[in-house]
């Protein structure tokens, strides 16, 4: 993924595109990484008027465009919305609630199961078993009692890697501002991913205007063939 017009300063390692509105607004956005579910930008909207700027993220949004049309401005698929940071934020604070809770929590099943070891635990003792017997069913609640630690550690795991997600995201994600004169806000944008498309058109909007940028894009397989020639070529 590389912008179509590459006019702006590398930022982080990546090229970037660079819009300066009429209404003394500049806009630069670049291309990040991709995630597994995700296309990763940076943007950087730069307020040179003497009025507040309104940057929302949510509303910004990306859409495949037919290249091979004149005005290369016919979409292929409805508009594809950014990913909301503030809702992400929410979601990922529910999960790892919900996932630290089941971390500490000792479930019915678990209560269930270690009360029908300790009694059969005591009916062995009327019972003459043999030693085979007796490690068989000692060996059965060891590893019963292994199980439900290997989930509470399991979802103690889980707890962490979206602990790590929300605050990666609270660090680096541009979020809903009023950038003042004479300062600007930068952070990434997470759209959902798309792979097909030979160029996208991304729409960023300040105080709901928007300002376009197209970057292009090679197709999954072309990305293989890339990633395996700078493999060999190491």
């Amino acid at each position: 993924m590389a912008p179509a017009q590459v006019n702006g300063p590398g930022i982080n390692g990546h090229s970037t595109s660079l819009s300066y509105h009429p209404d003394s607004v500049e806009v630069q956005v670049g291309f990040v990484r991709y995630e597994p579910t995700e296309l990763v930008f940076e943007v950087e909207i730069g307020n040179d008027s003497s009025r507040p700027v309104l940057v929302a993220p949510e509303t910004f949004f990306y859409a495949p465009v037919d290249t091979a049309s004149a005005t290369a401005a016919m979409a292929l698929q409805p508009r594809v919305t950014a990913i909301d940071p503030e809702l992400h934020l929410k979601q990922l604070a529910t999960r790892l609630e919900k996932e630290a809770a089941k971390a500490e929590k000792v479930s019915w099943f678990e209560i269930l199961s270690a009360a029908a070891n300790v009694a059969e635990d005591i009916s062995s003792i009327k019972k003459k078993e043999t030693e085979e017997q007796m490690a068989e069913r000692q060996e059965r609640h060891e590893n019963t009692e292994a199980f439900f630690d290997e989930q509470r550690e399991q979802h103690a795991q889980q707890a962490d890697n979206l602990y790590s997600q929300q605050h990666a995201i609270q660090a680096v994600a541009l979020r809903k501002t009023k950038v003042k004169p004479g300062e600007y806000a930068r952070g990434y944008v997470y759209f959902p991913r798309t792979d097909t498309a030979r160029r996208l058109r991304v729409v960023i909007f300040f105080n709901e205007r928007p300002v376009t940028f197209d970057f292009t894009q090679q197709s999954g397989s072309q990305r293989n063939t890339s990633a395996v020639a700078t493999s060999l070529a190491h």
